[in-house]
């Protein structure tokens, strides 16, 4: 069983239980990297020592409509259609479908009740929400089948905002509402896996991708616009994605790419907003080349990084983001300190905002997971 023929069958989208996830190789040194990056720079010394093949002054940011013929918008029909075939044999009364921020849980499980014609649950207002109202509930008793697309919605992380969601999901798995497919951020399901129990519910998730199965990913999504230019790592000078398919497979799997999925633990919801804030083309016209700038060394999170700030953090992962409201809401302190907190890390780049609410932001996820868990805060399965 070599490198090779394994990941050349492996497909791009693999729909597993959750215990049968795994990250890809080199992620426990990726995080060492990490940590040392961070240690670096709180100490002051540089955040990267390694010497760079290409000078980044001579590169430029795409325009954005070539870079949305270059790296377009997710697909996730091909997830929906795995979930589809795991869902198949399922009789419990309810099933999870559960991926990182960024990682398309909510859309995978709207085109999976699409395609099978079943609805879509409307979540409750944030007024039912805050007031710990149950008569949401009630109009979800009739339905035979139905979906959640994003139960991180359903919910605030206090005594009144739980008591809807609680109701819900301890009818939902005594199967008194029928059959469900639930979409849900791996860290909400923690959470709630926590505070309520989800024990006996199958939970699924997608794989993990390696590095060679972002380079078939990016290349693919490329070609829609035709054959792309060759692209380079500003940091090793060398091809990171090639400008054919024969080519590709003629060469080894390449290092910067299983570097990049190590860093995202092969999230490709991850990897896709790495893949696209980095690349960049030549200042000077006669050069076609696209280049990759170093992606693994940016908003990075100090090891110093104050409690307040942690639990802002914290908060916005259990909760798939919230608007500076609902974050007061849910943290044990002040509105004030709540907002300082959050203005402070949207300076930094940490946290951004995202329809309406503050995610943590993509470049930062995996810095501030780290951060959590060697903090011994409840951290995602994933």
């Amino acid at each position: 069983m070599g490198e090779q023929s394994s990941s050349a069958d492996t497909p791009l989208w693999a729909v597993v239980e959750l215990d049968q996830f795994r990250t890809p190789e080199q992620t426990q040194a990726s995080q060492w990297r990490r940590s040392f990056r961070s240690i670096s720079s709180w100490l002051g010394g540089k955040k990267d020592a390694e010497q760079q093949v290409k000078d980044e002054s001579e590169l430029r940011a795409l325009p954005e409509v070539r870079l949305a013929h270059l790296v377009p918008s997710i697909d996730w029909t091909p997830a929906a259609r795995a979930l589809g075939q795991q869902l198949e044999g399922q009789d419990a009364p309810v099933t999870f479908f559960i991926t990182t921020p960024y990682s398309g849980h909510a859309s995978v499980v709207t085109h999976w009740a699409e395609k099978h014609h079943v609805a879509c649950l409307a979540p409750p207002t944030l007024s039912e929400i805050a007031e710990g109202s149950t008569q949401w509930v009630e109009q979800c008793v009739n339905q035979r089948e139905w979906a959640i697309p994003a139960l991180e919605r359903y919910f605030l992380r206090h005594t009144q905002g739980i008591q809807g969601v609680r109701e819900f999901l301890e009818r939902a798995l005594s199967g008194r509402l029928g059959k469900g497919v639930i979409g849900c951020d791996s860290w909400t399901y923690a959470f709630l896996h926590r505070v309520i129990g989800l024990d006996g519910a199958p939970v699924f998730t997608l794989q993990s991708m390696e590095g060679e199965q972002l380079a078939r990913y990016f290349a693919q999504i490329a070609t829609h616009s035709g054959q792309p230019p060759p692209v380079y790592s500003t940091r090793t000078g060398k091809q990171v994605l090639f400008d054919s398919a024969s080519e590709q497979k003629s060469k080894a799997p390449n290092r910067e790419l299983q570097r990049l999925a190590a860093h995202c633990r092969g999230h490709i919801g991850l990897a896709w907003h790495y893949w696209r804030e980095r690349l960049r083309e030549p200042k000077a016209d006669d050069e076609e080349a696209l280049w990759l700038v170093d992606a693994l060394a940016e908003a990075e999170l100090a090891v110093d990084t104050g409690d307040i700030a942690t639990l802002v953090l914290h908060a916005l992962l259990v909760h798939g983001g919230l608007d500076d409201d609902s974050l007061g809401e849910v943290l044990p302190f002040s509105h004030h300190e709540a907002l300082n907190a959050r203005l402070a890390l949207q300076r930094k780049g940490i946290v951004s905002s995202c329809e309406g609410r503050w995610q943590i932001a993509p470049l930062s996820y995996a810095s501030v997971r780290q951060l959590l868990e060697s903090r011994n805060y409840l951290v995602d399965p994933l």
